[in-house]
């Protein structure tokens, strides 16, 4: 016989209690002692053979480590569903000792999801998303573009650093004294204005001659990438080693038939449309974020922690499959994987209190998620990944994560009623 109790350890978080009868845990050690019996070999017996009293005393820790198990087994699912309860993460169960004919306990803390009532989800505040692109902002881009189409050429008839010029530079890099580790490097090309090394800038370095070298100091900002240089100051011996000069070509029709195009207001014209959808995904990314936060504010809830921990892992995922594609080798990078978690924690936090609201709201609405909302999402993500939308379909069936799916689905069309019935400014 089982029986438990539920204590609240908060809105998301349960302690189980469970106890099971001596007749029960008896019967438990009963039949693995049988099944043990049948294949354990001691010494001076046969296998299947050993007594069962030798066979309790050599593997004692062993049988009551199984049993242990077989009786959390046989009976968490009982006490979860007696107290409807419905976890989000398997639980963690803290076993009690477990001895042979007497009453065995244990406690299991069991995350579910917070019973969300939302309210006042209609009228919320937002930005509009529909803010036109300025020429201001195309002209900046061309003038990026035209910066990247630019060449260097060797400064000739001068050996003397001025301001303007690009330095090619050998610097070695110290902190305390000591070596920093991947701070030695040659032929690094410098621009000669104002600005830290960490951005490949040196003004220092105006009037230094070729051959000359000269201490440069840097501080790393507070939020620089390695932990353990935020902060700190370091020292760069920076030999010049030669100059050159930047040429960037003109604006006009030719420098757009280099890139491909036929005239200047053809370039003109595709790079409004190129920024214009980045625009309106950086206005609508910031539109969401206010929503969400305006929605939450009005429903504070607690997040399931292993949810909290579940998002976390994807974000870093995400990241990390992000540098590989960039071809850059995070663990040369010195990375601090555990104080990235730490940074994305809060944004995971907020997205799954999100996430939760929302698929409350859509049930309070009575939103669907049909099959041809599924159709559609098929043949977005096949467009995406260049697949057919079947091969798409047979890859989420045999990952049985149809129901994820949906359930992401609907939270969509939930966020877009809110949207709909918001007060956008």
């Amino acid at each position: 016989m089982v029986q438990s109790r539920v204590e609240d350890l908060s809105p998301v978080v349960k302690r189980l209690s469970v106890e099971l009868a001596p007749e029960q845990v008896k019967r438990e050690f009963e039949s693995a002692v049988t099944q043990l019996s049948r294949t354990v070999r001691l010494k001076g017996y046969r296998a299947g053979h050993a007594p069962r009293r030798l066979v309790e005393r050599h593997f004692a820790d062993d049988l009551k480590r199984d049993v242990a198990q077989k009786l959390v087994h046989l009976s968490i699912n009982e006490a979860l569903n007696e107290h409807k309860l419905d976890p989000v993460a398997p639980p963690r169960v803290e076993n009690g000792e477990v001895l042979n004919g007497e009453v065995f306990k244990y406690v299991a803390t069991v995350e579910v999801r917070p019973v969300v009532d939302p309210k006042e989800y209609e009228g919320l505040a937002a930005p509009r998303s529909d803010a036109a692109l300025s020429a201001a902002e195309v002209d900046e881009r061309l003038e990026e573009m035209r910066t990247e189409q630019s060449v260097f050429t060797e400064v000739e008839g001068r050996d003397v650093v001025e301001a303007g010029d690009y330095a090619t530079v050998d610097y070695v890099g110290t902190m305390d004294g000591a070596p920093l580790r991947g701070a030695s490097r040659e032929g690094v090309l410098l621009e000669m204005v104002p600005g830290s090394l960490l951005e490949n800038k040196a003004e220092a370095l105006v009037g230094a001659r070729i051959g000359e070298t000269r201490e440069l100091g840097v501080t790393f900002p507070n939020d620089y990438a390695v932990e353990d240089l935020r902060g700190k100051e370091a020292s760069f011996m920076a030999t010049v080693k030669g100059m050159k000069r930047r040429k960037t070509p003109e604006l006009d029709d030719a420098f757009a038939k280099d890139l491909g195009m036929e005239s200047l207001a053809s370039l003109r014209t595709q790079v409004e449309k190129d920024l214009g959808e980045r625009h309106k995904e950086k206005l609508e990314s910031a539109q969401r974020e206010a929503l969400l936060n305006a929605l939450l504010a009005k429903n504070p809830i607690e997040a399931p922690p292993a949810l909290v921990e579940r998002n976390v892992d994807a974000m870093l995922r995400g990241m990390l499959e992000g540098f590989e594609r960039r071809g850059l080798d995070v663990s040369q990078l010195g990375v601090n994987l555990d104080r990235l978690r730490d940074d994305l924690r809060e944004r995971a936090q907020t997205e799954v209190k999100a996430y939760l609201v929302l698929d409350a709201i859509g049930d309070k609405e009575k939103i669907e998620v049909t099959d041809e909302d599924l159709e559609k999402q098929f043949a977005k993500m096949a467009g995406e990944m260049n697949q057919t939308p079947d091969k798409v379909k047979l890859a989420f069936k045999r990952a049985d994560a149809l129901a994820s799916l949906k359930s992401r689905l609907k939270q969509d069309k939930a966020y877009q009623f809110i949207l709909a019935k918001a007060s956008l400014s």
